[in-house]
């Protein structure tokens, strides 16, 4: 009998299980709910990063079944959310949100990370000649491409290591990225020594799925249910399925849990959101709140200082701090041995800083004082744009001593590569929350027809219905078509069921809806457009054949095939 040190279990209620909004600082901010149990990695610290089974109540100390029989069995566990990918379908109601004593591991330094993880996998394998076996992970997922080939050289290193785990990354093949596709590659090199198993929303051979019920037999339509969650094995180590072969082409169905005080533990969660939540109109309805209410924080927060775990030491001897300065940008200078050359997307880039200058918009460039005058390290575009501003004849500048060519080419890395590069959508709710008119008017347009916008673009496969992911597009047509146009457009793809709504549908709406070519069509109205619209099987390839095949962009191929399906139903209602 396996040993663990834990044995108690919660009562499976998977509708107690809440999630967190869009809007949680840990989802925007891709971090775990704990930010306080996140420990980086250094050569001194933490004492260990594999956890023995024995302290996990689902995992177990030792393996007693199956061609792994005799192995140790120990967790790895990462940052929620942080190492995950962002369109994972469970990662608002990820189980370590109701986790909050776990140690989670943070990389850092790569080259420590792998040093440390490689000395105490071999330790661990000389403390079990029987062998091992590492749950990868309890929580979080494959970072990088780079931490997938380390698992690679771990098992070619050491015969008696094993992994199994779960993720929810995908090949390019499922739609996902090179993460996915190197994982695959590890799993085809070690087919019974590395057990990672494909987390997905949809039922897949070889993967793990999560049910919103508790199945009343061990197997249902979308595969087998876990046998721990059934109570009919006490833990992994005594009973191996994820990892033997006779359910490798199964699915493992886990039943959506937590803590009991999961729920409780989201409320608070959700009501010190940062954010505040969304109104009424954007139609997404949050379930009601239980007494006691707990006091929502005010929205603006001081800066503080974060706690650093005891490995990381604030780097000593600085420097000199930076000078401001103000000085004519044709003052500047532009090594060309580091910087980037000016592309036609930096010209449209430095028109747009013009077009739009403002002095509360402006970043003071950052520059290097040598011998032969100021060198921009940072901040070249808005330079340049400066000095083609006919109003502007000073800038003020951060001058900072970098003598070396080689220490301002180090620094102006670190400029460009520790950054949050923003996407279109996380622009766009930007630009809502600044007041901008055209993005609110679209954004309340987005609200009333019953869509939302995402601040990550979903992959396909794992959007919401009436996620728009196009809204470029919706603000090109405010101009022609006005906020109403907007809301109808979106109106028909969102009870259409789009998941996502992308530029293909929202264009090929409104042809139909505003085009005198289409108004028969236009004239059956919503519902029988997204009815219509709702029969295509894959739109985007149909669209895209069918224009090939008329001639036609896919855009107007998009409204012929929305008419067509249309006239047809209604033609087969009146017969």
């Amino acid at each position: 009998m396996t040993e663990r040190r834990f044995t108690d279990k919660a009562e499976l209620d998977p509708a107690s299980v809440r999630g967190l909004p869009d809007f949680h600082p840990a989802m925007v901010g891709n971090r775990t709910l704990f930010p306080t149990t996140v420990v980086t990695v250094t050569a001194e610290a933490p004492d260990n990063l594999l956890v023995s089974g024995r302290n996990n109540r689902k995992l177990g100390e030792t393996i007693t079944k199956g061609r792994f029989a005799g192995y140790a069995l120990y967790g790895l566990t990462l940052e929620e959310r942080a190492t995950c990918p962002g369109d994972c379908h469970a990662r608002g109601f990820c189980y370590g949100n109701g986790v909050q004593l776990a140690r989670r591991h943070r990389i850092g330094d790569a080259e420590v990370f792998y040093d440390r993880l490689g000395a105490e996998i071999a330790q661990r394998l000389a403390d079990h000649p029987e062998g091992v076996m590492i749950r990868l992970h309890v929580l979080g997922d494959f970072p990088s491409v780079e931490y997938v080939a380390f698992w690679s050289d771990m098992l070619a290193e050491h015969e008696k290591l094993a992994c199994y785990g779960y993720t929810a990354r995908r090949t390019k093949a499922w739609d996902g990225d090179e993460i996915g596709d190197a994982i695959q590659a590890v799993k085809d090199q070690y087919p019974d020594r590395f057990r990672i198993r494909w987390s997905s929303p949809v039922s897949r051979p070889d993967g793990a799925f999560i049910t919103d019920r508790i199945p009343e037999k061990p197997r249902v339509d979308e595969g087998l249910v876990c046998p721990n969650m059934r109570d009919a094995t006490s833990c992994c180590a005594s009973c191996a399925l994820c990892w033997e072969p006779a359910a490798k082409h199964d699915t493992i169905v886990f039943i959506k849990h937590g803590p009991t005080s999961l729920a409780a533990a989201a409320d608070v969660a959700m009501r010190r959101a940062a954010v505040p939540a969304p109104s009424p109109a954007s139609g997404r309805v949050l379930p009601a709140l239980p007494a006691p209410v707990v006091e929502r924080v005010d929205p603006l927060r001081a800066v503080a200082a974060i706690q650093l775990p005891a490995g990381v030491k604030p780097r000593p001897g600085v420097g000199s701090a930076p000078e401001l300065r103000y000085v004519r940008p044709s003052e500047l200078h532009v090594e060309a041995a580091y910087q980037r050359d000016l592309s036609p997307k930096s010209i449209k880039l430095i028109r747009r800083i013009v077009a739009g200058f403002d002095w509360a918009k402006l970043k003071p460039p950052i520059a290097a004082e040598t011998a032969d005058g100021l060198f921009v390290i940072d901040g070249q575009h808005t330079a340049i744009a400066a000095a083609t501003h006919p109003e502007i004849e000073k800038i003020p500048v951060l001058v900072v001593e970098a003598e070396q060519i080689e220490r301002r080419a180090d620094a102006f890395v670190a400029h460009n590569r520790d950054r949050v590069a923003m996407s279109a959508l996380q622009v766009f709710h930007a630009e809502v929350a600044a007041g901008n008119q055209d993005a609110v008017a679209v954004m309340d347009a987005i609200r009333r027809g019953g869509g939302s916008v995402p601040r990550l673009p979903p992959a396909k496969g794992y959007a919401r219905p009436g996620q728009i992911v196009a809204v470029n597009e919706l603000r090109r047509m405010l101009q022609s078509f006005g906020p109403e146009g907007i809301e109808r457009v979106v109106r028909i793809a969102v009870k259409a069921g789009l998941a996502p709504v992308a530029t293909t549908a929202i264009i090929g709406l409104r042809v139909v809806c505003n085009e005198p070519r289409f108004a028969e069509a236009a004239a059956l109205g919503d519902d029988a457009l997204a009815a219509a619209l709702a029969s295509i099987t894959n739109l985007e390839a149909t669209a895209n054949a069918y224009g090939a095949e008329t001639g036609q962009n896919r855009y107007r191929a998009c409204a012929c095939l929305i008419e067509r399906a249309a006239q047809a139903k209604i033609v087969g209602v009146a017969a």
